[in-house]
């Protein structure tokens, strides 16, 4: 049994936080953040606003898009390292907040940046054994809960919003989600993680020489197991951390920019939500398009790192 995207949504708060104003609280220009990121604004969370609050406005959002009703899904899997509490998990107040009356099993991965990657990893298992026919999968971070707001080398990077999609079971096995390839090393954990207080600490070089070497290694292996060439993709929308990692891992697979989804300037590195969000933003733009082949390369902390390849 294969599986379809029905409908999508996506949710940034209104605050915007700009390089002119980090230029204000750290030491740092927007040239040296644009020229070492590519970032130029990211947006915000209020303070009484909550991972959950973001995750539900784009799950709303996606249910209106794929016109059906909150208990027409029957799984949720919320991908999130920035949640106010430990517990419960995320995707079961989401559950909570949309209303839904069935008892749909609900549940939170934490893979990082790659988390999407996991979340659909696991949602195409459950498709392939026809165990669920329509799951909901969400990409939330507060990421501003866990900014080092005095290490400029970290706290420039990330934003917050959240990203939801919605595959449905389909009979045919070359739409949605076609193909998933998810890893892991736990012998990185000091590149990048959070500190007992709930800070981002990162090895800035480390981490993007794993990055700009795992996210094409990913792409590429996905690729060949699908038998298939760059020829056959329509787009690329890597992780959005860094400009300079997704252009390095561009000139590393050889593929062209200009078929390359970049958001990085516009919300910054929002992790588990990155790559919904792009898509998000693309579809909604008519950037990308209904039949189209997209292939999903991420790397996160853990060290995790993944692809996917999704017909929209």
């Amino acid at each position: 049994m294969g599986n379809r995207l029905i409908g999508y949504g996506s949710y940034l708060p209104e605050k915007i936080f700009t390089n002119a104003d980090f230029e204000k609280i750290l030491d740092t220009t927007d040239e040296w953040i644009v020229t070492r990121t590519g970032m130029k604004v990211r947006h915000f969370a209020h303070k009484d606003e909550t991972v959950v609050d973001m995750a539900a406005i784009a799950a709303k959002r996606a249910i209106e898009n794929a016109k059906i009703s909150a208990d027409d899904i029957d799984m949720i899997i919320v991908a999130s390292i920035s949640t106010e509490l430990d517990f419960p998990s995320i995707a079961t107040q989401v559950q909570a907040r949309l209303g839904m009356t069935k008892n749909q099993p609900a549940f939170d991965v934490r893979a990082a940046c790659t988390g999407y990657i996991y979340a659909m990893h696991c949602a195409r298992a459950f498709f392939a054994t026809a165990i669920h026919r329509r799951i909901l999968i969400i990409g939330a971070e507060k990421m501003s809960n866990v900014i080092d707001w005095t290490d400029r080398s970290t706290a420039v990077l990330f934003g917050d919003g959240a990203g939801a999609l919605i595959f449905e079971h389909s009979t045919s096995s070359n739409t949605g989600i076609i193909d998933t390839a998810v890893f892991a090393d736990g012998t990185g954990f000091d590149m990048l993680h959070g500190t007992t207080d709930r800070k981002i600490t990162m090895n800035g070089p480390e981490t993007y020489k794993k990055a700009v070497t795992l996210m094409p290694e990913a792409a590429l292996h996905i690729t060949r197991l699908a038998g298939i060439t760059s020829d056959d993709i329509d787009w690329i929308i890597p992780h959005q951390a860094n400009l300079r990692i997704i252009q390095s891992g561009a000139i590393r697979l050889g593929f062209p920019t200009e078929k390359i989804i970049v958001t990085v300037d516009k919300h910054g590195n929002t992790s588990s939500a990155s790559g919904v969000l792009a898509l998000a933003d693309s579809l909604d733009n008519g950037r990308i398009k209904h039949g189209q082949l997209i292939l999903y390369p991420a790397f996160g902390s853990g060290l995790t790192w993944g692809a996917a390849l999704v017909r929209v």
